[in-house]
Parts: structure tokens; sequence; C-alpha cells
């Protein structure tokens, strides 16, 4: 696996990999552009060649070509691996490789998926619900939708043909069995959905009826490639727009998607047949800080919402909720009143705690219901902070019945809120902030000569020196040169920086190392590298001369090898 690692870094430059996604300017050894993992507008990242990694010196985004590919795509290592492996044309041992059992799987779900479009393209009655619904061709292609027949085994003749076992189809939710041992479509006289996870892999299927009948939805269960609590429809086409406003919008259907991305709100996303999961937040927090929530207004609606919010923050997202007009949905509203309306929806926000208690204002018009005050209570713990808290504690403290004195109130409910945040509530969670090291200063402690060691193993010229010299441990002493030897040690290698950073282990001496590498100054001669050598030679001697020193004052023996040591030394060094 290691020399398939070392084999796809040798074909793929980091620059050319980064480049298709960040404008790239020559800048000495580097190139420099906006990192894309932030919002500042200063240019402070960096690509390196030589080393193969890229950095952010505001945010702190470092890494390699792999690392690069598992931010940018939100995947874990294996894929990422898989990626760029397919882009280097380098073929992976078979202990690397996906079951083969999966590419069937895949290779079934494709077979359907031409099926269904074949179906649509053939079907006069699924052709005049598209017009009713004003699904475009054009839409139709963009999502790949298409109809599974009302009757008939075709699906389960085209599978079994193209050599697919029918059993493990129905494992896929694509066929299922009747009494008599007979396969059948699963999506009967239905609209078809295409699922795909984020990455854009086909997974599932979902199906909406075209006439009457119940139910009106149909989606496919987990199945050996998906798990609904898991995948988010239209994440394959809304990750990019997500990751670069930072914010998602989360809808309640596929069509409702559909809507929002013809109206240019193209990061919204849905779930498929369940409520929002912790999984649906965890792979949102992937692509975002903020996840604005446009439910239906009805009751079960407002229900979902809630419960999101809860959800959502929880995970230390930010989030707002934008409830639709009474009976409308983005679908309807994007065919009645055209895209500006969708777009005006999302726009009109309220925080979760707002949202609640307007909620709950509704739920309990007397105000003397003490399950009012305790709904309250717990609403005013989601607040995004003090500020917030305040504003609606402000509110509500006059309508607090039985006391006349506002101010009083508002602090009995404040101690009330306070209790349940400390009660066992689930804290949320504040966004991480990211430290940077003031412009002039180094973000490590070394002194020069160990810096210059350390540096010098970027050369060819020094490299043998440097080597030599950090194979000497006691010459180091400050906490960041330790820090840097002890991680070195561990993989007794003599390779170049790039291979020597991904091999040490995540830590204090890897990070050092790495920021050490990047500064941008001209090659270190070989005198002044080895200048740098025999002054820590030195220095160290002068420690090992006061340690013993130190201790000879009452042991004869140790007086006698330190006055052995100093003569050596004034004998060995008469130029110091």
């Amino acid at each position: 696996m290691s020399d398939e690692i070392a084999e796809i870094k040798r074909r793929i430059s980091i620059r050319d990999l980064v480049a298709e996604r960040v404008p790239l300017k020559k800048a000495g050894r580097d190139w420099k552009g906006l990192c894309p993992f932030h919002d500042d507008k200063n240019p402070s990242f960096n690509v390196n060649d030589q080393m193969g990694r890229y950095r952010c010196w505001s945010c702190g985004a470092t890494g390699d070509i792999f690392n690069w590919v598992m931010e940018t795509q939100k995947v874990e290592f294996a894929e990422a691996l898989t990626l760029l492996a397919a882009r280097a044309g380098v073929t992976l041992s078979k202990e690397n490789k996906g079951p083969s059992r999966r590419e069937a799987f895949e290779s079934a779900m494709s077979e359907a998926l031409v099926f269904f479009q074949r179906s649509l393209e053939a079907e006069p009655a699924a052709k005049i619900y598209c017009e009713s619904r004003n699904i475009t061709s054009e839409v139709i292609a963009a999502w790949q939708l298409g109809y599974g027949p009302g009757v008939g085994d075709a699906l389960a003749h085209i599978l079994k043909k193209a050599g697919h076992s029918l059993q493990e189809c129905r494992d896929l939710f694509l066929v299922d069995q009747d009494q008599g041992g007979g396969f059948f479509g699963r999506f009967r006289d239905r609209l078809i959905f295409p699922i795909h996870d984020e990455r854009g892999g086909l997974v599932a299927f979902g199906g909406r009826i075209i006439g009457a009948g119940i139910p009106k939805y149909i989606n496919s269960s987990d199945t050996p490639l998906y798990s609904k609590s898991k995948v988010l429809y239209g994440m394959h086409k809304a990750k990019e727009s997500i990751s670069k406003s930072g914010t998602a919008v989360l809808v309640e259907g596929y069509l409702d998607v559909i809507a929002c991305h013809r109206a240019g709100v193209t990061s919204a996303v849905a779930t498929l047949g369940t409520s929002l999961a912790e999984d649906h937040v965890k792979l949102l927090s992937r692509w975002c800080q903020e996840v604005v929530i446009l439910y239906d207004s009805d009751a079960a609606g407002q229900k979902a919402a809630e419960k999101a919010s809860r959800l959502c923050q929880e995970a230390g997202l930010r989030v707002r909720i934008a409830l639709m007009p009474p009976g409308d949905d983005p679908d309807t509203l994007l065919r009645t009143q055209g895209p500006l309306a969708v777009q005006r929806a999302i726009e009109q926000t309220q925080t979760p705690v707002e949202f609640i208690l307007r909620s709950l204002q509704a739920k309990y018009p007397d105000r003397r219901d003490q399950a009012y005050w305790d709904e309250v209570v717990q609403a005013l713990t989601l607040a995004r902070n003090d500020l917030e808290r305040e504003r609606f504690l402000h509110e509500v403290a006059a309508d607090y019945p039985g006391v006349r004195d506002v101010a009083a109130a508002k602090r009995a409910l404040g101690r009330m809120v306070r209790q349940a945040m400390t009660g066992g509530d689930k804290a949320l969670r504040s966004s991480s902030q990211t430290s940077v090291v003031p412009s002039g200063k180094r973000a490590y402690d070394m002194s020069g000569p160990e810096r210059v060691l350390i540096r010098a193993m970027n050369s060819p010229t020094t490299k043998k020196v440097a080597l030599d010299a950090l194979g000497q441990a006691k010459l180091f002493y400050s906490s960041d040169a330790i820090a840097v030897i002890e991680s070195l040690s561990a993989t007794g290698t003599t390779q170049g920086p790039a291979e020597l950073l991904d091999q040490l282990p995540q830590g204090r001496g890897r990070e050092v190392l790495e920021l050490l590498l990047w500064e941008e100054e001209e090659p270190l001669p070989l005198a002044a590298v080895e200048d740098a050598l025999k002054r820590l030679q030195r220095l160290a001697s002068e420690r090992e001369l006061k340690a013993l020193g130190d201790r000879a004052a009452t042991d004869d023996e140790l007086l006698r090898q330190l006055s052995e040591k100093l003569r050596q030394q004034k004998g060995g060094n008469p130029e110091d």
C-alpha cells in the first residue's frame, strides 16, 4: 500500500490538484491564492510543490493531496485513495479495493435507472403528469427522473438477463417476490426519483404515485448500498453551493428540493421518508456551519422543524427557521408565484427560540397555564447567546401571571432558565476558533542554530550534515526542537521533507517541522549549517560541564572528571 501511495503522489502534483479549485499565482518557491476553507480575502494560502503540501497561514488548514481530497470532497482516507488512484492510473492491490459484491449492486442499480428513464419516455400518462407539475424535459434530464410501469415484470427480466441475482435485487429494493416465487418491480405507476449519496453514487430510488392511491410516496428501505438516515436527497448537487455559502437549506421532499434548485436556491436538500436524524446532521456539519429549515407551516411541519432545529444546534450548527405560507410548499410556490417567492420565503427567517415562542403563544392563549411557562423556559435554553436570551426574557416576563413587577418576573424566569441549562440538558457546542500567530512572530520556540539545522534538511547540499546532527539529541535544548527530534527519531528515515512529514505522528513535532520547512528563505550555505552545528556542540558541552560542576561540589570523583573535561576542551578547541 505504501508503494502505491508513493506512486500516486509522484504522478499527481498538489499544485495541479489545488489549481482546479483555487486560482494560484507563483510567488518565490510557492504558489499562492485565496484559501477555499474560510472567508479571509488575504492571499494566505500557499502550495509548495517540492514538499507536496498546501497550507493556509490564517486558518491552519494543511496537508497533502490526500488531505486535500478528504477536505474538499468530505470523504474518508479510503475513498480519497480510490479517487486519486483512478486519477493517477494506479491499480490498487486487491486488499485496498472495495468488495466485488458492491460493484454488482451498483451495476444492478444502473440497469434499473436506465429502465426507469426509458419507461418515462414511453409512457404518455407519466409525461402528462410531469407537464401538470411543470416538470420540464430539462428537469427530467438534470435529475434523471424516470417512471416505474404499473404492471408487469419487465424490470425483473432485464435485471436477470444482465446477469444479476434477483434475490440480491430484492435486497436492493428494486423487485419483490410474489407467493408463487415470481419477481415484479417495487415501484409501480410512480414517477421515479434516483437517490444519490453526497459523492454522486446511485444508492436508492424514491417514487411518487402519478394517479390515485396510497401511499403517495415510497422510498427504498435500507439496503447494502443505502441507509436513509445517512443520505440527503440532492446533496450531490448541493454540496458545492453549501460549502461555498456555509449554509444548507433543509426542505421536506423531492419536488421541494428540485423547486428550490430551479428557483436558484441550489443549497437545498431533503430527508428521505424519515425525520432528520443525527447522521444527517453529521453529514451537514461536514459541509456547512448553518442550516435554514424550510418546512410546511402546518402542525406536523412546525413540530418537525422544532425537532430538526434542536438536533442541529446540539451539533453546533447555527439554525434559522423559515416557514412556508399556509398551504404552500416550495414546489407549489414556484409554480404559482415564481422563483422570487421561493427566495423570499427562505430569506424571512426566525431563530429557533423566536420560532418556538411564537408557536407556544399560539398553542397557549391562556398565559396562566403552567405548561406554557415550562415550555417557555425550555425554549429559552436554546438561545444562541445571552443577548438573545435577555431579549426574549424581557418580552415574556410581562405576561407572567400573578406578578406585577416585570423586573422580578424576569429575574425569576432567568433563574429557571439557568437551572434548566445546568440540569443535564445537552450543552450547545460553541464554534471553534483558530488561533492565528501575530505577524512578525514565529509560531514556535527555538534557538537560531537549532532552527538552521532542522531547516537544513530541505536542501541536498546540507541534508547530510543536518541528519547527522539530528541524530545527536543532546545538542537540542528548546522544547519545540526537542519535539521535532523525538518525532523524527520515531521514523528512522533519511528521506526528503515531504516524505518525512507523511511518516511523522500527529503532534507538536510534526507541526513545528512543517512550519520550519514552509519558511520562504534562501537555501542555507553549507558553511552556515556547519557553524550552527559547532555552536550547538559548544553549548551542549557547556551545559554538561555546568551539570557536572553542580554535582562535583560534593563528589571528589566527579570533580576529577570535570577537571579532565576542562583540560580536553581547552586543548581541543583553542579557537573557542
